[in-house]
């Protein structure tokens, strides 16, 4: 009989765990796509856009480390949800650890992958000013009548539903912390030239930081890291959707589907038919594998985060709110008035000409950065 009920609670235990959805970035997309068939049309495009981006700057060098400000906004019901200052703040940290690769397990890389495994040049503070310019901790908190949020419609991203409205999402990456349903630790929403109205990163209140509320094996923010690489346009080892899929990088091995757990090393050598003895990158920021598996982007993928800033969110280019001062544009027509210097499109060029359905990004003179679309 014990040796019965030990066999049962095993069980338990591997359904518990599968029954947990590492990432639904992919399901946000379909949703995206259903509801703003203008996201669909202009996600279409990202991979050449990006694609002729690296050509063009195929020796793109940073000048300066980009940093990027962060609003977490915490939604919450009960106590619980309503995590530490310190718990936030934890996963701060460890954004900046793994985007420039201090993280203390970069030893835990394959010696294969150590000279591809990036310093993203990538950095994350959290908001010393709010969108009307007055001083924030850059953490929002907003209590709830909702037990807990789905994916379908971004319930969580309104204060109609019950969430937070974001804060300006060309300036702040915006993070809610919520209670998400079904057992979902996270989701994103990729770039593209399109003014996404639900742009962020959505994160389940157990599984971010490593302080307070989280819950092994997801204890150690790296379900953040993923996401945020999704907003910045990394796509997932094996591709969005199917098997042996293209996540559009180069100097990631080609994979069948995701990894779980921590798998020994090399794992899977012949996946999707492959001669490739050092198998599976299961260490990758981009696999499902537990947060303490988890220690590398590579060279290609940092090129592609770059890409995505600069065509798609270059406003965090020239914010200054990571330096406690403050760029945002003020939206009033006057502010901008004999202030052009530069009208560019997504690939840098020079554009004067209005054509329907093109972005363009009008540079100022004050350095501020405005993008726009003609649509008629």
């Amino acid at each position: 009989m014990r040796k019965i009920f030990i066999f049962l609670f095993l069980i338990n235990i591997v359904l518990i765990a599968n029954s947990q959805n590492r990432c639904g970035t992919s399901q946000n997309i379909l949703d995206l796509n259903k509801r703003y068939p203008s996201y669909e049309q202009a996600r279409l495009n990202v991979n050449n856009e990006t694609n002729e981006w690296i050509k063009l700057y195929d020796n793109y060098k940073l000048n300066n480390i980009i940093s990027i400000p962060v609003v977490v906004h915490v939604v919450w019901r009960n106590n619980s949800e309503n995590i530490s200052d310190a718990q936030v703040i934890s996963q701060i940290k460890i954004l900046n650890n793994d985007y420039r690769r201090t993280n203390i397990d970069v030893i835990n890389t394959p010696s294969i992958w150590q000279n591809i495994a990036a310093d993203c040049e990538i950095e994350f503070c959290l908001a010393t000013v709010d969108p009307e310019g007055n001083s924030t901790n850059g953490i929002n908190r907003v209590q709830t009548t909702q037990n807990s949020f789905g994916i379908i419609g971004d319930p969580v991203m309104s204060s109609t539903s019950g969430g937070a409205n974001p804060w300006d999402q060309d300036t702040y990456l915006n993070i809610w912390v919520c209670n998400l349903s079904n057992g979902l630790l996270g989701y994103a929403s990729p770039p593209s030239i399109w003014p996404n109205p639900n742009d962020g990163v959505v994160i389940g209140y157990k599984y971010f930081g490593d302080i307070g509320t989280v819950q092994s094996p997801y204890h150690k923010g790296r379900t953040t890291t993923h996401e945020v690489g999704h907003w910045l346009n990394l796509e997932h080892l094996w591709g969005s959707f199917g098997s042996c899929g293209d996540d559009q990088v180069s100097d990631t091995p080609k994979q069948d589907t995701e990894n779980y757990s921590c798998p020994a090393f090399p794992r899977n050598p012949n996946s999707c038919n492959t001669v490739n003895p050092n198998g599976d990158m299961f260490m990758n920021y981009m696999d499902y594998t537990n947060d303490a598996c988890m220690n590398l982007f590579t060279q290609g993928q940092k090129t592609r985060m770059l890409s995505a800033i600069n065509q798609y969110r270059p406003g965090l280019l020239t914010q200054n709110i990571c330096n406690g001062t403050t760029n945002l544009e003020n939206k009033s027509t006057d502010q901008y008035e004999n202030k052009i210097i530069k009208v560019i499109d997504v690939l840098g060029r020079d554009n004067k000409e209005k054509k329907k359905n093109t972005v363009l990004f009008h540079i100022y003179s004050d350095g501020k950065v405005k993008k726009t679309i003609v649509l008629e």
